[in-house]
């Protein structure tokens, strides 16, 4: 029922965005008109490398503005991304400091490239060099920009589902300039949230400019596991898990007569309380995350036509994770076990590019080098047995070294001849050459028409992800096993996409987008158990386990549909909307196992439990809804005061538990999550152009739902901001 409501409101966007009585409004308006609640003046640079008006980009992109992030009172990045088309987030409503994943385009987690500036940020000190969302403050963003769709071509690895860039502020653009910010507020039984920021800069006349800011963020959160024991009168050592983070950033630049230059530094410190895993509450873990981001570049302009670049960035991380001695009775008593685990992590990267446009043509070239590093040190002291366990992979030197030539072009149609002036071809191609498994190329062909208002395009697109670190090289091998966890035989997964795609603007304020897609990713890394071949299927007992590895295993088909609009009533009414469909399907073939690698023996996926002596196919990917939509309204009241809703619906999905029953010694099963709707209410009041007041009602019914198994998520909360604004 609620799928129907949220389809008719959707089209009933598109039914008021095609009223000839609106367009003829809107043709009289304005355009500068400051009341207005959308304008559609605005670029996107992340889908070509180029700046290019939004509408006219032949890929669906998301272009979030600073005004649409100060209305939504989001805060982090990631609470920000939980609202976005086709991009399903787990981790944005439950208590701060929670690990946050996404899905873009129901592809995996580690399918996004994630950059700030347009440099690639990653944790390779993860098993699968994913970064964790919410380390990403919105202190100093000045915009970002959703790319969706492969663009392995245009930025390598991982960049299959899309591409989500942060672009920070660029600073006044004249004299001195400063906001100061608070928020408060609760979302839960005791719970209380805390933020204060501060940025500014400084732009000479000389042409340096200078960007400082700086955010601190304390929360008093909710228990972030369900407890499944009190009610049955078993022991639960409730807490409430809480969240500190301190964020720090600055840019020094110059930039006149063509010359651009700079260098920025981030910091991101933070801790959370965190409970053992799903269901099981634990008042004794913690852990605590530092990264130090190093980015520097430049541009100089050798014509009006030439454009020479460098940009680069270096990344240091720590990641802890501590466990003390945790109470485990209603007594008091404790089980005497000590686990710590330190992962740290290191990024490299740098980029030269040249760029040249002219009239009907454009070009960007660019050669790379991006290097990983990581470690991984285990202490484990267990009092009762006197048992103490340490690990160390410093002595392996684990290491990724990845060097890349790219190009990409876009030729306007008027190049061939006058009649084909609304068309525009582009075409890139990357080659990468990977350390571990060598040569790797990408292609993308995507033309587009432009007429009436109206962008037809299409796309042809491959794209890969390397392997991690973690899944090539680690040590890790049990009693018994056939071979070590990671497998150097890794190769990268590829993709292909294909994409069609229709942008209708309506008058000035209005416009409808539609895309579909297919994805198919083939290589897929699974994680799996091996068993004794020698033994049977049906008669597998613990004896016969033979470790655990990584294989290139399934493959992946995602088919999907993209409704967009939004649209203006007048000047004070704007509504957005959003609708996707997605139908995807795992694949497991016993012919794609690599014998040699696995000396035969019987392959056990752990996500599924699945044994590979058949073919297997899987309707679904776990933790991802077929279903999402989004409608945002918001109105201006009164010249100083704008009011908002935003409702997000998120249909049922499969998620995984451990089920004891797969096998002699268990794996992960699924089960079906419930769909849920949640709508949060907004206000902005300003007194002048230099304070102003917002608040936000989250979660307004107070709907209880589930994010992921396990885990709670946040109630009704109020929150309440108020900024001042020095200077221009």
């Amino acid at each position: 029922m609620r799928i129907h409501i949220y389809t008719a409101a959707v089209m009933a966007a598109v039914l008021l965005c095609s009223s000839p009585n609106i367009l003829s409004a809107q043709k009289t308006d304005n355009p500068r008109d400051t009341t207005r609640i959308y304008q559609m003046e605005e670029v996107v640079i992340s889908a070509s490398r180029f700046e290019q008006p939004l509408f006219s980009v032949g890929r669906n992109v998301t272009v979030i503005t600073r005004e649409q992030i100060e209305r939504s009172l989001a805060g982090s990045v990631g609470e920000l991304l939980a609202d976005q088309q086709s991009l399903h987030l787990i981790g944005g409503r439950q208590t701060p400091g929670t690990n946050q994943t996404m899905f873009l385009r129901n592809t995996d987690s580690d399918h996004t490239v994630v950059m700030i500036d347009g440099v690639r940020i990653s944790d390779p000190s993860t098993v699968n060099n994913s970064i964790d969302l919410s380390e990403l403050s919105l202190a100093g963003v000045q915009r970002i920009e959703i790319v969706r769709g492969s663009h392995s071509t245009l930025y390598g690895s991982s960049a299959i589902g899309g591409v989500v860039n942060i672009i920070s502020a660029k600073g006044p653009q004249q004299g001195f300039s400063a906001d100061v910010e608070s928020m408060h507020g609760t979302f839960g039984s005791q719970s209380y949230s805390m933020t204060n920021r501060i940025s500014g800069g400084y732009n000479f006349r000389n042409g340096i400019y200078l960007d400082i800011g700086a955010g601190h963020e304390y929360t008093e959160g909710i228990d972030a596991t369900v407890d499944t024991v009190s009610a049955t009168g078993g022991f639960r050592s409730d807490d409430t898990d809480d969240f500190r983070k301190v964020d720090l950033s600055g840019k020094l630049g110059y930039r006149k007569n063509g010359v651009n230059l700079y260098a920025a530094y981030r910091l991101a410190d933070q801790r959370s309380d965190l409970d053992q895993g799903a269901f099981n509450d634990d008042d004794n873990a913690q852990i605590s995350f530092q990264r130090d981001l190093l980015q520097y570049g430049g541009s100089i302009a050798l014509s009006g036509e030439v454009e020479l670049g460098l940009s680069g960035a270096f990344s240091d991380l720590n990641r802890d994770f501590v466990n003390d001695s945790s109470v485990v009775n209603a007594a008091g008593d404790y089980d005497g076990i000590f686990t710590e685990t330190n992962a740290t992590g290191e990024l490299w990267e740098n980029e030269l590019t040249t760029s040249w446009r002219k009239d009907d043509f454009a070009m960007i070239a660019g050669a790379g080098n991006n290097q990983q590093r990581m470690n991984v040190r285990t202490f484990t002291f267990a009092r009762p047995f006197n048992f103490t366990s340490e690990t160390d992979l410093d002595s392996l030197n684990l290491k990724q070294v990845i060097n890349h030539l790219f190009v990409h072009t876009e030729i306007g149609g008027e190049l061939l001849g006058s009649k084909l002036a609304p068309l525009t071809l582009v075409l890139g191609g990357r080659l990468t050459d990977h350390n571990q498994f060598g040569l790797h190329g990408t292609f993308e062909i995507n033309p587009r028409v432009t007429f009436s208002g109206s962008t037809i395009y299409a796309a042809v697109t491959t794209g890969y992800n390397a392997p991690s670190l973690f899944q090539l090289h680690s040590p890790d091998r049990g009693f018994g096993a056939f071979t070590d966890r990671g497998n150097e035989n890794l190769q990268p997964e590829t993709s292909h996409s294909y994409e069609l795609g229709w942008k209708q603007q309506l008058g000035k304020q209005s416009s409808l987008e539609l895309s579909l897609f297919r994805t198919e990713v083939r290589n897929i890394i699974e994680y799996v158990y091996l068993w004794d071949a020698n033994v049977a299927i049906d008669n597998l007992g613990f004896s016969d386990f033979l470790g655990d590895t990584y294989l290139n295993l399934s493959r992946q088909r995602i088919n999907g549909i993209e409704v967009g609009v939004r649209t203006s009533l007048g000047a004070k009414l704007g509504i957005r909307g959003n609708l996707t469909y997605t139908s995807s399907e795992l694949q497991l073939d016993p012919d794609d196992i690599d014998r040699s690698y696995t000396g035969g023996n019987h392959v056990q996926v752990f996500e599924s439990g699945q044994f590979l002596d058949t073919e297997k196919e899987l309707e679904g990917l776990t933790r991802r809804p077929s279903v999402s939509a989004a409608l945002k309204v918001d109105y201006q009241l009164l010249p100083a005061l704008n009011i908002g809703a935003e409702s997000r619906f998120v249909g049922s999905r499969d998620d995984i538990f451990f089920s004891g029953s797969l096998g002699p010694i268990g794996a992960l099963d699924r089960s079906e999550i419930d769909n849920y709707n949640i709508t949060d209410l907004r206000f902005r009041y300003r007194f002048n152009s230099s304070f102003e007041l917002s608040g936000k009602v989250e979660n307004i019914f107070d709907t209880d739902y589930v994010e992921i198994r396990g885990f709670t998520t946040r109630g009704r909360g109020f929150f309440l901001k108020a900024k001042y604004r020095f200077g221009r």
